[in-house]
């Protein structure tokens, strides 16, 4: 069947936005991105791919909203609670993930629509020349996103190398500066555990279902251990167990 050169080029566009929108993660990683109603957490599957890391496929409408990896440990944080700084490090990821989408979500805002939305109306109703005179207005809303991030990159803990990436990236193609706000924050690091994140920042029934995944995690992990009476393991068993109680209220940090 003959598919017309405009038809070829919406689908290259759409399969290079849908591969950007997946990401690797390891089995103790978990993908939290923000979404209007709040956090959303994604546990890895259990298939692995390229034995040791897992697929997940980040929602495809979602990329004006941070997204994060955050892990977990598989044995009780210390006792007295968070260590004394938790509390200014979750401040500081509240105060960092707000200003990342405040920062990149006006020119997401109107890339996203012009690249996935009038770009293929143009190429199935308009003249390709009418097309490409979009192409330079796309191209500004990319060098204002780069310009943005350029601006606040020390706010960013992110290597140089992984900078010049993002940019060429984007640059080279542009569906993929879409997703420009959720591949800045999943390689940022996260400075609290996934147990703190979910005591703190997710609603009730979803902080049950995370605690409750953790532990089954932990369960399986012990599973493979040589000696099950080993200190270690019975600390393991001991949290997963207060986890899928809920009883772990030590290490929620209480906004003053």
């Amino acid at each position: 069947m003959y598919v017309p050169a405009e038809g070829q080029l919406i689908v290259v566009i759409f399969l290079l936005y849908l591969y950007d929108c997946i990401v690797l993660a390891y089995r103790n990683e978990v993908v939290a991105h923000r979404l209007p109603s709040g956090y959303r957490v994604i546990f890895p599957r259990n298939n692995a791919t390229f034995g040791r890391r897992l697929l997940i496929r980040l929602p495809l409408v979602t990329p004006f909203y941070p997204a994060y990896r955050l892990t977990w440990s598989p044995y009780p944080p210390p006792e007295g609670g968070a260590t004394p700084d938790a509390a200014t490090r979750l401040e500081a990821f509240r105060a960092r993930d707000t200003a990342l989408s405040s920062r990149l979500l006006p020119g997401t805002l109107l890339l996203a629509p012009g690249i996935l939305l009038l770009m293929p109306l143009g190429l199935c109703f308009l003249p390709i020349l009418y097309v490409l005179a979009l192409l330079p207005f796309i191209y500004l809303l990319i060098l204002f996103q780069l310009y943005q991030f350029a601006r606040f990159h020390a706010d960013y803990p992110l290597s140089r190398e992984k900078l010049w990436l993002l940019a060429v990236e984007s640059l080279i193609c542009p569906p993929c500066a879409i997703n420009l706000v959720r591949k800045i924050s999943l390689h940022l690091p996260v400075p609290i555990d996934l147990v703190v994140f979910a005591e703190n920042l997710l609603p009730p029934e979803t902080r049950q279902s995370v605690l409750r995944s953790v532990a089954e995690r932990i369960e399986e992990n012990l599973l493979f251990v040589e000696d099950p009476d080993a200190p270690q393991a019975k600390q393991a068993q001991d949290y997963a167990a207060q986890l899928r109680a809920g009883t772990e209220d030590r290490i929620v940090i209480r906004n003053p």
